[in-house]
């Protein structure tokens, strides 16, 4: 699913139906907005009277609304009447699966959360399926008067985004080869469309279409640091999947052969020694290594060891900034293969932005050449909300604003 890039528009040729350049309109609007006419005018290059015609065609449609009202121009003439996209639209719901718990949420059309759900993980798929579907049916009849488009669904692992299911995925504790999808569709009994996809890859689409970004992106790449690290890439506007929906397992990449072991049965992966079970186990190391023997430890999850960091207790400050030095170098070969303009990384770790990032580009600086990282951002995500939460719902919205891939033109490349 291809996103418009703004910054690269150009009215659409005779051998393009209208509706390319109404949503080259409604991706302006979303983008810009409020935002008037003669604004979307000069962004896109069409006529006035072109604009006008397919604004009035989308008020109709149900799609924006007219709201609020500029000062006249110094020249004169009308007062600017500002566009917005109609929240009220629509409806989409998202599904976020990792292995420390499931999300389920309700957004209106621009894909604000109206209500989120949690759930505990289960051992059991199936069981898992039943409790979703049960919220999912809960958020449908609270909102049963509005239009759902879809639910988007995410996963972690080796994700088949046509019939969902886990290929690999030893995070859920699921096996291989899951139809989740048969599964929550058989749980649900609902007459929605269901779309599914990796979590990490759901993270940059969620970058693409809801990141606060001087301009949109169009190379990308969403580190996700969680339970696991996976990466999602975008390449020319795109999600890259792979081959066989295996591409972005960054977090596999080995860094030492004689490291701990990981998950996937390797040793020393970037996962082994930067993900957030692993900042944890050093931040409990070296608060033992402190402690009187024998004095009991009470355990910490990665919000507290972030939280503590943000306190400045040193051995918070010590782990954050342990799995940045690892990160920085787990980064060396992304940018290398992918030659990214931006990074983004998402998790609880990145909350602590300010004392892992100068760790992260020490070790870039020396391991990287200088010419790549002149290229290059590295960020945190902008999204408040969990990426691949967010993403799973743009999985479901962005089909009312991306450009069908048979009528793309390379005017839009």
């Amino acid at each position: 699913m291809r996103k418009i890039d703004i910054g690269k528009l150009a009215p659409a040729n005779h051998r393009v139906l209208r509706d390319m350049n109404e949503i080259m309109v409604l991706n302006v609007i979303r983008e810009r907005q409020p935002i008037s006419r003669i604004e979307i005018a000069e962004l896109t290059g069409l006529e006035g009277s072109t604009v006008s015609k397919i604004v009035a065609r989308l008020v109709l449609d149900n799609l924006i609304l007219e709201e609020g009202v500029g000062e006249a121009s110094p020249k004169g003439g009308r007062k600017k009447r500002f566009l917005h996209i109609n929240p009220r639209k629509a409806c989409a719901i998202g599904v976020d699966l990792r292995p420390s718990g499931y999300a389920v949420a309700l957004s209106d059309f621009t894909g604000k959360i109206l209500h989120a759900t949690e759930l505990e993980s289960r051992s059991d798929p199936q069981d898992a399926m039943a409790e979703i579907a049960l919220s999912i049916r809960e958020l449908h009849r609270a909102y049963c008067s509005e239009t759902i488009e879809g639910i988007g669904v995410s996963l972690v692992g080796l994700v088949d985004p046509k019939e969902g299911r886990v290929l690999a995925g030893e995070g859920l504790g699921w096996g291989e080869d899951v139809p989740v999808g048969s599964m929550l569709r058989a749980a649900l009994g609902m007459d929605l469309p269901v779309y599914y996809e990796n979590g990490a890859w759901l993270g940059a689409l969620a970058e693409i279409w809801f990141g606060k970004h001087k301009r949109p992106p169009s190379n990308l790449v969403f580190l996700d640091v969680e339970e696991g690290i996976g990466a999602g890439i975008v390449i020319q506007g795109q999600l890259y999947h792979g081959s066989c929906h295996g591409a972005g397992e960054f977090g596999h990449i080995s860094l030492n052969p004689e490291g701990p072991l990981c998950s996937c049965g390797a040793r020393g992966c970037l996962e082994a020694y930067a993900a957030d079970p692993a900042t944890v186990r050093f931040y409990e190391d070296r608060r033992r290594s402190k402690q009187d023997p024998g004095e009991p430890g009470a355990s910490a999850t990665i919000v507290d060891v972030v939280a503590r960091a943000l306190e400045h207790e040193p051995e918070a400050v010590d782990a954050v900034q342990n799995t940045a030095a690892f990160l920085g170098r787990g980064l060396v070969p992304v940018i290398y293969s992918v030659n990214p303009e931006l990074i983004v990384l998402g998790g609880p770790v990145t909350r602590a932005w300010d004392l892992i990032y100068p760790v992260m580009m020490h070790e870039l600086s020396l391991r990287a050449s200088r010419f790549y990282l002149d290229h290059l951002s590295l960020t945190r995500t902008t999204l408040e909300a969990r990426p691949s939460l967010v993403g799973a719902i743009a999985l479901v919205l962005a089909r009312s604003f991306a450009v069908p891939t048979a009528i793309w033109t390379d005017e839009f490349a």
